[in-house]
């Protein structure tokens, strides 16, 4: 059974990418797929934004373009028995970037946790911001997100974002100091038992709890400014009732006989 030429060469698709401003889009990715998703052709476009592939036959097709910092694009396009020329226009994605430092101080605070949410509530993305407290968000769709950021020893915070159709939006974050509460416990025996330390809050709950470390220290951080009872328990019990403003190192020592 012989194949018709056309069908045994296929049907060329060429064009050109450029972006909203009418610069060619070079390295963008353009692929070809059937009306079942299976992938026909694929091509990346040259400095110039041209790329040229085949389609296998003549019929319907989903041309799918995608580039680094643009929003990608889907087309319809019909093969018949000539070439086709296209010409595909791809809008700048949205980006979004910024720094994370303490309120107080204004220090640039490496590695917290930078997290986007969209209007559902979704992740959509997150990262750890850098040396100098950075991060960035590339290829962003244009719309309403939640920022939040955290970081140990700090208040987590969260700001609404708006990135427009094309270029990078600002938001730098501030994490306040959250008070903590630290000290040791001593113990008159020796070897050092092991000695559990609880915090309370004003209605009597539980809020934190660990254990003194081999020297006897202990520290609580990132709290709500209150009043706090202090629990440690090895021997008999000590409770003492430990006040703590916003941000506030506390010192307190506890003393088990």
């Amino acid at each position: 059974m012989s194949i018709p030429q056309q069908n045994r060469r296929g049907v060329e698709i060429s064009g050109r990418v450029y972006d909203a401003v009418s610069t060619p889009v070079a390295r963008a990715a353009v692929t070809l797929v059937d009306t079942s998703g299976k992938q026909t052709g694929r091509a990346t476009t040259d400095d110039t934004g041209h790329f040229r592939f085949t389609a296998p036959n003549p019929g319907g097709y989903v041309l799918i373009t995608s580039a680094p910092g643009h929003q990608p694009d889907a087309a319809t396009v019909t093969v018949g028995g000539s070439p086709v020329r296209l010409e595909i226009t791809l809008r700048s994605s949205a980006g979004l970037r910024g720094v994370v430092r303490a309120a107080t101080t204004g220090v640039p605070i490496m590695g917290a946790a930078v997290t986007l949410t969209d209007d559902r509530g979704d992740v959509v993305d997150s990262r750890l911001s850098g040396p100098g407290g950075e991060y960035a968000f590339a290829s962003l769709a244009p719309g309403t997100y939640v920022l939040a950021a955290g970081a140990s020893g700090y208040r987590p915070a969260a700001v609404a974002v708006v990135t427009a159709e094309t270029g990078t939006a600002q938001q730098d974050v501030e994490l306040a100091d959250g008070a903590a509460i630290r000290g040791s416990v001593r113990v008159p025996d020796e070897p050092r038992p092991t000695v559990s330390v609880s915090l309370l809050d004003d209605a009597g709950q539980v809020v934190r709890t660990g254990f003194a470390d081999e020297h006897g220290h202990y520290a609580f951080h990132d709290l709500d400014p209150g009043t706090y009872t202090v629990v440690a328990t090895s021997y008999s019990p000590s409770r003492d009732v430990v006040r703590v403003d916003h941000g506030e190192r506390t010192r307190h020592d506890v003393q088990l006989v």
